[in-house]
């Protein structure tokens, strides 16, 4: 009966520590997501290139490499956001750096563009009205005024007069 009350003793402890230890768990594995997130946006910018060219196309178990090594060589902290900051910084770092080994020159530029501005909406940084502006121009059926110089065209004085709507730095 003794062996009976020790052991239940001795379970319920364990069941404790276990609780305790799972929490522990739960919280670090939230306090990582920022850098789970960032990776999944590099992951996306990576494999939205296979719209450009079907030679760019990436696997998971690649990117998974690449991701590991950012782990393992990002400067080690023991202040959390510090280490996450490092992960971050590097993961972008090694994922940029991967990329373009593989793909032309003419889509660098381009990779960089897409990678950024991804990451820009991911953190909730971008202006999505700008970003419209800046892909597409002004592309409201409205009339504006003549342009007031010959060497503007009609479609380069419209977006002029939309840019000035818009106010902010333009």
């Amino acid at each position: 009966m003794e062996n009976a009350k020790t052991k239940s003793v001795k379970i319920a402890n364990d069941l404790e520590n276990a609780k305790v230890t799972a929490e522990d768990i739960e919280q670090n594995r939230f306090g990582y997501q920022s850098v789970a997130k960032r990776g999944a946006i590099l992951f996306f910018a990576l494999t939205g290139l296979s719209a450009i060219s079907s030679m760019y196309e990436y696997s998971l178990s690649s990117y998974l490499i690449v991701f590991m090594r950012a782990l393992e060589t990002s400067m080690k902290d023991n202040v959390l956001q510090a280490r996450l900051r490092s992960i971050t910084e590097k993961l972008t770092q090694l994922v940029y750096e991967f990329t373009c080994m593989g793909i032309f020159e003419r889509h660098k530029l381009m990779f960089s563009f897409q990678m950024t501005t991804m990451i820009m909406d991911g953190d909730n940084e971008l202006n999505k009205e700008d970003m419209d502006f800046f892909l597409k121009g002004n592309t409201s059926l409205d009339q504006v005024e003549k342009a007031p110089f010959k060497w503007i065209s009609k479609n380069g004085w419209k977006d002029a007069v939309r840019l000035n709507e818009m106010g902010g730095v333009f």
